[in-house]
């Protein structure tokens, strides 16, 4: 029984102008998403922002994710499948977090 404790990632994604509309966007979702799920990765619950009542920009979509422990979750957005991905997050992202809790 392994003492790790499990890891949320919060996962904030504001889109290029038509991004969500493209062939890039399309298999960047099919694509990380399976690597997550390869990982352990369960989605919790995915969001579509249409009121940001705080400060700063406003994301245009928020994933909740866990990982079974921080190790994972860093191992998830950090190996060669997810780097093999990047330029098509940046065709259709102008900006990702990847928050990870503690």
């Amino acid at each position: 029984m392994t003492s790790e404790k499990p890891c949320i990632a919060i996962l904030e994604g504001t889109f290029n102008e038509g991004g969500q509309l493209t062939e890039a966007f399309k298999e960047y979702s099919q694509r990380s998403n399976a690597n997550g799920q390869a990982n352990g990765g369960v989605v919790l619950g995915k969001y579509l922002i249409t009121e940001n009542l705080g400060q700063g920009q406003t994301p245009h979509v928020v994933f909740v994710v866990e990982f079974p422990s921080r190790k994972v979750a860093e191992s998830v957005f950090s190996n060669e499948e997810y780097k093999a991905i990047i330029p098509l997050r940046e065709i259709a992202f102008k900006e990702v977090k990847i928050l990870l809790s503690e």
